[in-house]
């Protein structure tokens, strides 16, 4: 313990009975460098247009018999997060997330019209913990203001996104940034420059803090795209660490984030929870859980516990 902590400590030991001690204490916590852990969860919750569309009718957000919806949020609240990105998300899928989750406050726009149209990459923080200096939203594409927009521009191309937030963590007295996204399922060239945008705007809205980038980049960790983010480049931006890698160095063949509502396993993560070195990851997983044989989602929620030391 540095003499800084031991005089401290020593002062306030002296007015131990003096209510302001638990205040002081946290700051005790946070002087001497005691690590503050983050729960942090990506969830693809599969997107849900409020009508019957999958092939088994248990798949369904809402089937009346068994609604998918009810094992999306007990998968949520086993775990607990505290962030959390949701990617496919409809507006009926936010409210009903928002209603099961009133804990967490929720910053989110649909991806067609920057407003509720269309699918979200969406990031609900604990209210009780976080406080929301800032967000956004801009568009992987050549026209990132402009809603409903997409570096990948053949006929029937879908809008792809990033929403992000700058929170105050109440626990630390430090601001974290947090991003969220989904890139495009079609096309790598697409994926390869949305990551160089991110990489880019990273380096004006997480200035000065810790960040974790998460989502589902429809890509494998060997792939270009992937490469932009965690590789060192000396173009711009920050090196981000793959949380999931960090703490499982071992490779294996049964990683695939990607079920197709089968439970398959054998394959490539294509969700990722990624960071800024600020962090130590300290636990990493794939979520595989199933209630009574039936999934939350075609993807696996994916969750890593990241420590932030001062």
């Amino acid at each position: 313990m540095s003499n800084r902590c031991r005089h401290f400590f020593r002062i306030s030991g002296a007015v131990a009975k003096i209510p302001l001690v638990a205040a002081l204490s946290l700051w005790a916590a946070i002087a001497c460098g005691a690590a503050v852990e983050l729960r942090v969860m990506s969830f693809n919750v599969r997107y849900s247009n409020g009508v019957p569309q999958e092939e088994a009718a248990a798949n369904n957000w809402n089937d009346a018999a068994f609604p998918r919806r009810e094992r999306a949020i007990r998968a949520i609240r086993e775990f607990m997060p505290d962030v959390l990105g949701v990617q496919e998300a409809r507006e009926l899928q936010v409210i009903d997330l928002r209603e099961a989750l009133p804990e967490f406050e929720f910053y989110g726009v649909g991806r067609d019209d920057g407003k509720t149209g269309g699918e979200y990459a969406g990031i609900f923080y604990r209210k009780d913990r976080f406080t929301r200096n800032d967000s956004g939203t801009f568009w992987l594409s050549t026209m990132p203001e402009k809603p409903g927009t997409s570096f990948y521009t053949v006929p029937g191309a879908v809008p792809r996104l990033a929403s992000w937030v700058r929170l105050r963590d109440k626990q630390s007295g430090r601001e974290l940034l947090v991003l969220n996204s989904h890139w495009d399922h079609i096309s790598a060239p697409a994926r390869r420059k949305s990551a160089t945008l991110i990489r880019e705007r990273l380096s004006k809205l997480a200035e000065g803090v810790p960040a974790i980038v998460m989502g589902d980049f429809n890509t494998s960790e060997d792939s270009a795209p992937l490469r932009v983010l965690v590789d060192e480049v000396a173009a711009s931006g920050r090196r981000l660490v793959d949380s999931y890698r960090a703490v499982h160095r071992e490779r294996s063949t049964e990683e695939s984030t990607f079920n197709d509502w089968q439970g398959t396993t054998t394959g490539s993560r294509i969700d990722f929870i990624l960071h800024t070195q600020e962090f130590t990851p300290s636990a990493a997983a794939i979520v595989r859980t199933s209630y009574d044989g039936r999934w939350p989602s075609d993807h696996y929620p994916v969750t890593a516990t990241l420590r932030l030391k001062e």
